[in-house]
């Protein structure tokens, strides 16, 4: 049973301090004086705690890191970091001058480039000293690939509760409901269940189920035609993703054709894909079987994505992918095919890469009539 109406559960300490020490490990082996870690979302993977204001200094040479925040949230952070020395970051440009401070001896420093330009150079600017800025990103992202147990629980309950937020919707779909009050419906059920979305909620009927990301509108649902539910609920802070594609009455033979070839190449992608593949490998499975059903020019996207405290991570399933999936990755599995004007199909589940192979740890039916 699905906890309702529940805040998110925080991790233990311990957890975020082997975070820190693998991080600190691997700046070592790449020969970095420290890294400095702004985003929102890679402060909380290291940290644990929320804050929309924030940094946190890795020094390598000291071991140690450091969490500098404003005064609406320090408190708390000190409450929530036990591990993590926390002060005040006050204001520019008094910023500045603590950076300067803390990193004198650093010379060659990690950082995001995924923040935003203005304030990329707003950290850099002050730290004139600095030799070499190298970009952070692959290693946070190389580094949050694999998860933990506690994380690889974390994403099934999110994953369960995205089954059941699929269950409860798929029964009360009706001819005459639109996209945009289905939409609605499916939201209001993940903010029982979880968090609420993990991206927008994606409700196309019809010809409009060809677009990939259609933004839902006033189309109604009529029998015989393609629903196309794609969705994902946070639960503890973690993502889930599922897409379903569902037909209201008896489909045409178009649409059994293509949600039967899709399914094929779902089904063969989730049994063949293991640990040691490259990401352009594991696309290839599916790509192959939509390519012999004669629907590969209208497979347009990459077989899926890592999913985790972002619903879009590392690793990526495509067909330029180099990455070597291994144990503890977490992946989607969403072959598609789009038929402009006409159609489109996608089936996707949440996959975790095992030892072995891997495990499917969505649940919900895939058979097209409701």
């Amino acid at each position: 049973m699905i906890n309702i109406l529940q805040p998110p559960a925080s991790f233990p300490a311990v957890e975020h301090e082997r975070r820190i020490k693998v991080l600190l490990k691997t700046l070592r082996r790449e020969k970095f004086d420290g890294a400095i870690i702004a985003s929102e979302v890679a402060r909380f993977y290291y940290t644990g705690f929320k804050a929309s204001s924030g940094l946190l200094l890795v020094d390598v040479r000291g071991g140690e890191a450091r969490f500098l925040t404003d005064f609406r949230y320090l408190p708390a952070a000190k409450r929530g970091i036990p591990f993590v020395a926390c002060a005040d970051i006050k204001r520019a440009p008094e910023t500045g001058k603590i950076l300067a401070k803390l990193t004198t001896s650093w010379k060659r420093v990690a950082i995001e480039h995924v923040l935003p330009h203005a304030q990329l150079v707003a950290l850099q600017k002050p730290l004139d000293h600095v030799a070499e800025w190298v970009d952070f990103t692959p290693i946070a992202s190389a580094q949050r690939a694999v998860k933990s147990p506690r994380e690889q629980k974390a994403v099934r309950a999110a994953v369960a509760a995205n089954d059941s937020v699929f269950s409860t919707i798929a029964k009360d779909l009706f001819s005459g409901l639109t996209e945009w009050s289905v939409r609605s419906g499916v939201r209001m059920v993940m903010n029982m269940l979880g968090e609420g979305e993990a991206f927008d909620t994606i409700a196309a009927f019809g010809a409009n189920a060809a677009e990939c990301h259609h933004f839902s509108d006033a189309t109604r649902l009529a029998k015989g035609r393609a629903v196309l539910l794609d969705f994902g609920v946070k639960r503890d802070h973690y993502c889930s993703d599922l897409t379903r594609t569902l037909c209201l009455g008896k489909p045409t033979s178009a649409l059994a054709d293509v949600h039967a070839a899709v399914l094929r190449a779902n089904r063969a992608a989730a049994a063949k894909i293991r640990p040691g593949m490259t990401g352009a490998e594991a696309d290839a499975i599916a790509r192959g079987v939509l390519e012999k059903a004669g629907y590969g020019k209208a497979f347009g996207h990459g077989l899926g994505h890592g999913i985790g405290l972002e619903v879009h991570e590392s690793p990526s399933l495509s067909s330029t992918s180099k990455t070597i999936l291994e144990p503890g990755h977490i992946v989607t599995i969403e072959p598609g095919v789009y038929l402009p004007g006409s159609l489109g199909v996608r089936i996707e589940d949440v996959a975790l890469i095992t030892e072995k192979g891997c495990e499917i740890l969505s649940t919900a039916p895939r058979e097209l009539i409701l």
